[in-house]
């Protein structure tokens, strides 16, 4: 058997590193991000292992973030640890109010969470429609008065109404063979109407 022994590896395989604060940033936030992860593995499978109560809490130097893992979980443990009750001696009902607890926390959270992407959305479709003002434009950007504009701000508001007739009758047409028609003539329309109001 002929055996080569000159075969170069292309990795460098496990390696022992020396234990010294590590200089590189970088370098430092990627092996915290590494180990922690590892940490958290070990201790999960010494809880399937043992059935102990498990508690890690690690802060982040960079972010200031911590990280917490515990089972059956972080909070339960250190109460534990704090109160000396154990979460597994305490009654059904206790867990149950503990539970609803949690969720109600939850709940009133999403809850909150909605009511910003309400308030969002409306700052959103106040910015759409621009106020009605004293000649009755409709509320529309696209029925603002002209007389004020610049040069630059015409063309700006001649290309963006040739991309809103572009949409539309791309959405006509669309909407014509959904509905088996003939795209033709809505396209005429609009082509028409294109035509009668040169920019």
């Amino acid at each position: 058997m002929n055996v080569n022994t000159n075969v170069v590896k292309k990795t460098q395989g496990r390696r022992k590193i020396a234990i010294k604060p590590i200089d590189n940033q970088h370098s430092r936030h990627v092996t915290f991000s590494k180990r922690r992860l590892g940490l958290f593995k070990r201790a999960s499978e010494l809880y399937i292992l043992t059935g102990a109560e498990i508690v890690i809490l690690v802060q982040s130097l960079k972010h200031q973030c911590l990280f917490t893992f515990g089972h059956p979980s972080a909070d339960a443990v250190i109460d534990h640890y704090v109160t000396g009750i154990s979460f597994s001696s305490l009654s059904s009902s206790t867990t149950d109010e503990f539970n609803l607890q949690q969720n109600n926390q939850y709940y009133s959270h999403m809850c909150k969470d909605l009511e910003e992407e309400k308030k969002k959305k409306e700052n959103i479709e106040e910015k759409k429609v621009v106020n009605i003002d004293d000649n009755n434009n409709g509320g529309y950007w696209w029925n603002e008065p002209i007389d004020t504009k610049g040069i630059d701000e015409l063309e700006e508001f001649m290309v963006t109404l040739e991309n809103l007739k572009k949409n539309v009758t791309t959405r006509v047409d669309e909407l014509s063979m959904l509905n088996g028609s003939s795209s033709s003539n809505s396209t005429m329309k609009i082509a028409r109407f294109g035509g009668e109001d040169q920019f």
